[in-house]
């Protein structure tokens, strides 16, 4: 399942929000990938995720295969909509 997220997390997907997105990917048996500004990186690894410079008002691009699909891009969804 693929869902394109844009981010209106003031931080953007950096430091704290990387870390809890990195977190929950990996919590997960899913295999979980982000593509960026042309970058495709696996959301399990915090390297990856923050080569991506996604800052607020990026559009990410997360491809889940497995069966939690669904609710993770819920869960990865509000993560990355965050206000404040």
């Amino acid at each position: 399942m693929q869902a394109d997220i844009t981010i209106t997390n003031p931080a953007g997907l950096h430091a704290r929000p990387a870390a809890e997105f990195v977190k929950r990917a990996k919590a997960s048996p899913s295999a979980v990938t982000v593509t960026a500004n042309g970058k495709t990186v696996n959301a399990k690894s915090m390297l990856g995720i923050l080569k991506l410079g996604a800052t607020r008002g990026t559009t990410i691009s997360v491809d889940v295969d497995g069966d939690d699909a669904s609710e993770l891009i819920a869960d990865f969804t509000a993560l990355l909509s965050v206000e404040g």
